[in-house]
């Protein structure tokens, strides 16, 4: 197969829209046609640099730039693509995190515990050096300039998740959240040779 469709999700970790997503098409997406789909990630959405802290304001606390740096930091290291599978070795992290009720708490400590078991198969180390000793501003090392990266990249956009194919945006439904099956999305927008058997009917 050749021409692998793009599919850019701008989110932010503990965004309630960006969780049932995550759990409704991002995950179906992947578990049905993963071959033709080059996936990104770009966990910020509406926060925005904190000059006093050299950090970042999330819009859902300090606990969710926490982890934009976690899922930021898995992508960054571990962006091998399983060849059998055709899932890049981070996505099993992000997908646990965005599931996993451990992550959602918005105040108190951050549930680091529920980050290391969702980093099963990876090296949580190289995660946790890459996020830094305050994973809320990343480390001067790796974690800042990443999230930098990730604010630049991130586009414009009106809520989140805010989803792009191919350099497409992803229609509004009318409530601030993204339009139509993604999967069917994906399938329609593939122009490489052989059509995956689960876009029938896509």
């Amino acid at each position: 197969m050749s021409g692998l469709v793009s599919v850019q999700l701008s989110m932010e970790a503990l965004c309630p829209d960006c969780i049932n997503y995550s759990a409704t098409q991002i995950s179906a997406l992947m578990s049905a046609v993963p071959s033709i789909v080059s996936l990104s990630v770009l966990p910020y959405g509406n926060a925005s640099p904190n000059s006093s802290t050299g950090g970042w304001d999330c819009q859902h606390g300090v606990n969710e730039c926490i982890g934009n740096m976690y899922l930021a930091c898995a992508q960054s290291h571990f962006p091998t693509v399983d060849a059998a599978t055709s899932i890049p070795q981070w996505f099993p992290f992000y997908e646990c995190m965005e599931s996993s009720n451990d992550n959602k708490n918005r105040v108190g400590p951050y549930n680091t515990t529920a980050a290391i078991t969702c980093a099963e198969g990876l090296d949580w180390n190289i995660i946790s050096d890459c996020a830094g000793p305050d994973p809320s501003l990343g480390s001067e090392n790796d974690g800042s300039p990443l999230m930098q990266s990730i604010a630049e990249a991130t586009p414009e956009h009106t809520f989140v998740p805010w989803v792009v194919v191919d350099g497409e945006t992803v229609a509004d439904d009318g409530d601030g959240y993204p339009a139509g099956d993604l999967t069917a999305i994906v399938c329609k927008a593939y122009e490489g040779d052989e059509l995956p058997d689960a876009c029938a009917g896509n």
